[in-house]
């Protein structure tokens, strides 16, 4: 242990390694000037004052490129990060500058046009009260006027000079999904997740819709996947993805150069169905049913490669979600045709028994799921907003 010292220098090295045993959760100070210009940095000076008035303090060095817009707006916000957002963590501490720094994390403004982050284990939003100047910082003390929690509780901890979880979770999750979600979506949402968290063991089971409803009812599975369509009740249900059916054709056939069809119009020719409970196979049996005519399915098989294969073959056309028929046409002989429904618009979601019942690893990985498909939401919006503002 070592001894109190009279020493400026040495004082001031030992209270840097005392530091270090203070673990602190990471937020992100987060402000923005008069001309709507945003600035943040990340902390762990954050610490609670009082609860009437609810209020907090947080310190900025008086070199931190935040420190004369935080002063000079009045407000701020403190978003306190979650084990998911390390990588905002290094672009809020010099990596990035200004409002480069925002293209990292799904960042929104409130009304007053104060930035916050959107999936952050809390936001704190703050009026300052009064700033005391203290030798190389300045400690801001700031009234609490709105606050918004997410649920579940995952801080992310800084301690010892890195970064940690406030525990090493370990866990087991059963999974439960269908073919489309499964191909298309859970693969990379997958793979980020178990990088993130090693020690969480996962379990993957592919079914169709109806029987992963029924496998979560049944407690024979923690979270499921489904496409929307099936009864689900007494579960909660979180929206997860959207996608769209379109058809797939051989490259001589008579719809190949066609930009767009109507349902109606492919009931003239044999069809690749899927499986026997598949929701696409559902879909096509009610639009054929709704228009008083009969599908021809041909045949039926189990995988969307072994579809797309008979499709080649000229063995009759199908039906497969978008992402994966544009992956077929790039490495096989087929042709992509839309179609013309509303009804080809889809959506996935995930399915549980409550929050509350999960246990820790399944309530992080609906966390990570859920910001998964908040993040490729906005990405989907950005074209959209690029062109608006053309």
């Amino acid at each position: 242990m070592t001894t109190p010292s009279a020493d400026s220098a040495q004082v001031t090295t030992e209270f840097k390694r005392a530091m270090r045993r203070l673990a602190s959760t990471v937020t992100i100070i987060s402000t923005a000037d008069v001309n709507g210009n945003r600035y943040g940095m990340t902390a762990t000076a954050v610490n609670s004052l009082t609860m009437d008035p609810p209020s907090l303090l947080i310190c900025v060095n008086h070199s931190a490129s935040i420190h004369p817009a935080l002063i000079g707006r009045g407000r701020f916000c403190v978003n306190v990060l979650t084990t998911e957002h390390e990588d905002l963590v290094s672009a809020f501490s010099g990596r990035l500058k200004g409002d480069e720094r925002f293209g990292v994390g799904e960042w929104r403004n409130e009304d007053s046009g104060m930035p916050y982050l959107e999936g952050a284990q809390c936001n704190l939003f703050c009026d300052i009260d009064s700033v005391v100047p203290f030798g190389t910082h300045s400690v801001v003390i700031g009234r609490v006027s709105a606050v918004r929690v997410e649920e579940g509780i995952s801080p992310l901890i800084f301690a010892d000079g890195k970064l940690g979880a406030t525990q090493s979770l370990t866990g087991h999750v059963r999974i439960a999904s269908n073919l489309s979600t499964l191909t298309q979506f859970l693969p990379a949402d997958l793979q980020t997740f178990l990088k993130r968290q090693p020690l969480i063991d996962v379990h993957l089971e592919e079914k169709v819709s109806t029987a992963v409803v029924t496998a979560v009812q049944e407690n024979a599975c923690d979270i499921g996947l489904i496409v929307e369509g099936p009864k689900v009740s007494g579960l909660e249900v979180i929206p997860y993805r959207d996608d769209r059916l379109v058809l797939t054709v051989p490259e001589n056939h008579p719809l190949a150069g066609k930009a767009s069809v109507k349902f109606a119009d492919t009931l003239d020719y044999d069809y690749v169905g899927l499986h026997t409970g598949s929701q696409i196979n559902l879909q096509i049996q009610r639009a054929a049913a709704e228009l008083d005519k009969a599908w021809r399915c041909r045949m039926q098989v189990h995988t969307y490669d072994a579809l797309a294969a008979m499709v080649q073959a000229g063995l009759g056309i199908g039906m497969l979600p978008l992402k994966m028929a544009h992956l077929y046409a790039k490495a096989m002989n087929v042709k992509v045709v839309e179609l013309d429904e509303s009804w080809a618009q889809r959506r996935h979601a995930i399915v549980i028994r409550s929050y509350d019942s999960l246990q820790a690893a399944g309530k992080r990985l609906v966390d990570h799921l859920k910001r998964s498909s908040q993040q490729a939401s906005t990405q989907a919006e950005e074209p959209v907003r690029e062109e608006a503002h053309a």
